[in-house]
């Protein structure tokens, strides 16, 4: 992580590009769709760019499939819901316009199922769903998208900055007093509408009902870090009543219905946690000490989780034993069924590979991991035109990952679409802040990719601020600090240079 006061820094910089870059007025009666969208978006670049997300496969695939469930009954929505994990300890969690929710990786510690899970999704949902935000701007004034993008940089800065103060003065030009935090109001909607939506997905209602209490006696810790307006979780004690009133009334007053089961893989998760995150040592110890416990589910999530350290630490056989244990003990988990074919791959093992990851998109079609992970044994089997399909996939549900970029950029190569291959590679390069390569090969797909194509706007913008040494939202979006979204996937190899054949 940067030191404080280098954010601070970088973030003076980016509130200034902000009120330079955008200048589009808002209504009177507030934000449109379309405005908060874009005010998502540069919001979404700003959290990515100072705040480290999580990356791997499985807890983000994860995470996206609980959320999705829950999106499965907002219909009609007026977004695309996008799922993120902050690396913090803290245990919290947040929404921002456009359809962003992000929660902290000591909230997934904290909680012990899927349900509770899904019920603080569900709640952040709610936030975004009844447009509190949106409401909360209209009652500010705010002027113009760069007003907002300007006062929200001010706030990253922090309360008792003097260039804070002065930035915040400037942008609020004209402006009303900006208050963005949620009221009480806007909270109890939050979880009504939250709770409903938790039910109507097929979780247990007491499953919110014990996640408050938790925060409740934890105290919902926020982070300096974060604009203040996003810690929008306030009286959570107070709420504890109605919502096991809530509960009570329906367990009594509704029909019975099909219920999720309430653990899932959430068990697996955390293990992934501690053998991604943790020190080896300490990690090892505690998922030794999770096999003496009682039931399949700490055994399972033992296995799996020294499985997953050791493929960490490179040593595959022993991963390999560890991942068929828990693959035997939970035979219909997309989480250990993915790991496994990874373990297969690193050791040459393809069809074994190639059957566990079918295995695991049979059980989860959406999982960005499992796709891209097929699409690597597929390609080296000579698969080419699978292996761009599950790539593609996989692009779609964790788009602008380095990884993805790199392998689509060199099996559309390997087929001669030579624009889409150095569109793809452009990216990875860029992603890599390596300019010099990033330049040439969107210089090469601006030559080749035929006049229309939708990607040649955004070409043309992120070459112009290559050039200019300025960084555009684009430029800023793939250019994120995080850690390899797909962890090891064997050498990437050097520059990739393409010929017509």
């Amino acid at each position: 992580m940067p030191a404080w006061s280098d954010v601070r820094r970088a973030l003076v910089v980016f509130l200034a590009f902000a009120v330079l870059w955008t200048g589009s007025v808002v209504p009177a009666q507030g934000l449109s769709l379309s405005e908060e969208k874009i005010l998502g978006r540069k919001l979404l670049n700003a959290i990515r760019q100072y705040h480290r997300l999580i990356d791997d496969g499985e807890i983000v695939s994860y995470v996206r499939s609980v959320g999705r469930r829950i999106t499965d009954q907002l219909q009609p929505s007026h977004y695309d819901y996008h799922f993120y994990v902050l690396d913090e300890s803290t245990p919290n969690a947040f929404a921002i316009p456009g359809g962003y929710v992000f929660v902290f990786r000591g909230l997934i510690e904290m909680m012990e199922s899927e349900g509770e899970l899904a019920a603080i999704l569900s709640h952040e949902l709610a936030h975004v769903q009844a447009r509190h935000i949106h409401e909360r701007l209209e009652r500010g004034k705010v002027l113009s998208i760069a007003t907002l993008a300007g006062a929200v940089a001010a706030a990253f800065l922090g309360a008792h900055s003097n260039a804070a103060s002065a930035l915040a003065t400037g942008v609020m030009a004209g402006s009303t007093s900006l208050e963005l935090k949620y009221t009480r109001e806007n909270e109890e909607e939050a979880d009504r509408l939250g709770f409903r939506y938790l039910c109507a997905a097929g979780y247990p209602p007491q499953a919110m009902v014990s996640v408050m209490e938790k925060l409740g006696r934890e105290g919902w810790r926020g982070d300096s870090r974060i604009p203040s307006y996003l810690q929008t979780h306030p009286a959570v004690n107070e709420r504890v009543d109605y919502l096991k009133q809530m509960a009570e009334r329906m367990v009594e007053t509704s029909p019975p219905r099909p219920t999720r089961d309430p653990n899932g893989d959430f068990v697996l998760v955390q293990a992934a946690l501690i053998s991604a995150y943790g020190d080896p040592q300490v990690a090892g110890d505690q998922l030794a000490a999770w096999r003496m416990k009682a039931g399949t589910e700490r055994r399972a999530a033992s296995h799996y989780g020294m499985g997953r350290l050791h493929l960490r630490t490179g040593r595959l056989e022993p991963a390999l034993a560890e991942l068929r244990q828990a693959a035997a003990l939970k035979p219909q988990s997309p989480l250990v069924l993915s790991s496994l074919g990874e373990a297969y791959y690193r050791t040459g093992r393809l069809t074994e590979a190639e059957n566990a990851l079918l295995g695991a998109l049979a059980l989860d079609p959406e999982s960005a991991i499992a796709h891209f992970r097929l699409a690597l044994v597929l390609e080296e089997q000579g698969k080419i035109e699978q292996a761009l399909d599950h790539l593609r996939q996989a692009d779609t549900l964790a788009p602008l990952y380095p990884e993805i970029d790199y392998h689509l950029g060199v099996l559309f190569g390997r087929i001669d679409q030579l624009g889409a291959a150095h569109f793809h590679l452009g990216r990875y390069y860029m992603a890599r802040s390596d300019r010099r390569l990033a330049s040439f090969h969107y210089e090469k797909a601006k030559e080749l990719l035929p006049a229309g194509d939708e990607r040649l706007e955004d070409i043309e913008e992120i070459l112009e601020t290559l050039k200019g040494r300025k960084k555009s939202p684009q430029a800023a979006f793939f250019e994120e600090r995080s850690a390899p979204f797909f962890g090891n996937t064997r050498s990437l190899g050097p520059p990739v240079r393409f010929q017509r054949r």
